[in-house]
């Protein structure tokens, strides 16, 4: 278990949860949900990270819909899967496909010889994001407890994948 701990160290740390943003535009949002993460310390990582959401998001919207938006990309200088959380009660202008504000901007990223269990994480991710009701809890949530919501929903077939303590 400590191993499995270990590989997946940084999916969701305790930083990785930001509420509220105060940011009303995609690309200031996405500025301070990484100014607050901090990735654990290693600027270098972060910069990758941060180059690769921004690249892949200027192919096309990641805002899904009914307020959630999920900024993704692949890097290689990454060593391990990361999710954080942007919370956003006033909602973020996005752009997504509904036109709708964002009030939950997720930022996911995996190295490339991770990409079946990111795509097992994002797809446990989604099923809870279409409840409405899951997505209302998330934005009522005290910062903490959303890190325990969303390991719930992490779930998949009795198998969770560790977040960090």
């Amino acid at each position: 278990m400590e191993d499995q701990l270990f590989q997946y160290r940084h999916l969701l740390p305790p930083s990785s949860i930001l509420a509220p943003l105060k940011s009303h535009t995609k690309g200031s949002a996405i500025d301070e949900l990484f100014n607050h993460v901090g990735l654990l310390g290693q600027l270098d990582r972060l910069h990758d990270l941060k180059a690769a959401v921004i690249r892949r998001e200027a192919e096309g919207c990641t805002g899904l819909g009914h307020g959630v938006a999920v900024a993704h990309g692949k890097c290689a200088s990454l060593s391990d899967l990361y999710l954080f959380l942007g919370l956003s009660p006033s909602g973020v202008d996005y752009g997504a496909y509904d036109g709708e504000p964002v009030h939950l901007l997720f930022i996911a990223a995996n190295p490339p010889g991770m990409q079946r269990v990111y795509l097992e994480i994002i797809a446990a991710l989604m099923r809870s994001l279409i409840v409405p009701e899951f997505r209302e809890r998330l934005l009522r949530c005290e910062t903490h407890i959303v890190r325990e919501v969303l390991r719930q929903a992490l779930r998949l077939d009795h198998q969770c994948y560790p977040l960090s303590a």
